[in-house]
């Protein structure tokens, strides 16, 4: 594709840092910016100036920006809920489209990106940057070249600390904090299984067959919020659905396993307290 004119959805903590990190720093067009908060779509487009490109246009409606004809290509970094619904109207309207992990919500909103796909033609990826990392492009190459001989399981994990991210999700006007009192899910798988995905040649003459996932029960933020943020009247009396722990574990076609575990609730303790 050529002459990429790209219209940037989705100015949060993720959206300015693949904006100004990779997007620009590649030297690609970026022609608009779009988010529901004004001053986040303001630092976007500042952001596309400091690189010496002219002011994008400006959007505060996602829908308003994908109708502009001067975007060809979106690129969609904003809260988890919302990726599938605008990716399915960004390759609806003819635009290449590229989105952020997770993918979807649901089972129905997974056919909606592939009828949408397969109905638009127009080119679409998910911006899973870990199956492009260093380390796990020489893994892959490891298990391709035979390497590490016949592969029978894999394991990956999500391990963050991300209690203060989630607890001061309204002073930041983050998504996550909604979500962990919401949902109780694997809820950010990708960043492992895309990478395993690629070495055991899913969808590549193999396959998914089954998934048991199992969470522990939600206390690690609770006890944050209690020991950090004692006098936050919103979060207080709030019940977390989100289980500390979730364990995860799927049979392929080929007879191989995958483990899976998101551990993001918990308090991590270094070398020195255990001395």
């Amino acid at each position: 594709m050529e002459n990429i004119r790209i219209g940037f959805v989705g100015l949060g903590g993720r959206g300015q840092g693949l904006l100004k990190d990779v997007v620009l720093a590649q030297g690609e067009q970026v022609v608009a910016v779009c988010d529901e908060y004004e001053d986040r779509a303001q630092a976007g487009a500042q952001h596309v100036m400091d690189a010496g490109q002219a002011k994008p246009a400006v959007y505060l409606n996602y829908k308003d920006m994908i109708q502009d004809e001067n975007v060809n290509t979106v690129i969609i970094a904003t809260a988890w809920e919302s990726h599938a619904e605008i990716a399915v109207a960004a390759m609806r309207a003819g635009k290449a489209t590229a989105v952020e992990v997770g993918g979807a919500y649901t089972v129905e909103q997974c056919w909606d990106l592939v009828n949408a796909y397969e109905e638009s033609g127009s080119p679409f990826m998910f911006l899973e940057n870990c199956c492009f990392g260093r380390r796990e492009m020489m893994v892959l190459n490891m298990a391709q070249q035979g390497v590490l001989g016949q592969i029978v399981h894999c394991v990956g994990g999500y391990h963050h600390d991300l209690r203060y991210e989630i607890s001061y999700g309204r002073e930041n006007r983050h998504y996550r904090l909604r979500n962990y009192l919401s949902r109780n899910c694997e809820n950010y798988p990708t960043h492992e299984l895309g990478p395993i995905a690629k070495i055991l040649k899913i969808n590549r003459g193999n396959r998914m067959l089954t998934l048991t996932s199992v969470a522990s029960k939600a206390a690690g933020l609770q006890e944050y919020v209690k020991k950090n943020k004692p006098d936050d009247e919103f979060l207080k009396d709030k019940t977390f659905a989100q289980g500390d722990v979730v364990t995860t574990v799927i049979k392929c076609a080929g007879g191989e396993t995958i483990l899976l575990n998101l551990d993001t609730t918990l308090p991590r303790f270094t070398a020195a307290i255990l001395r």
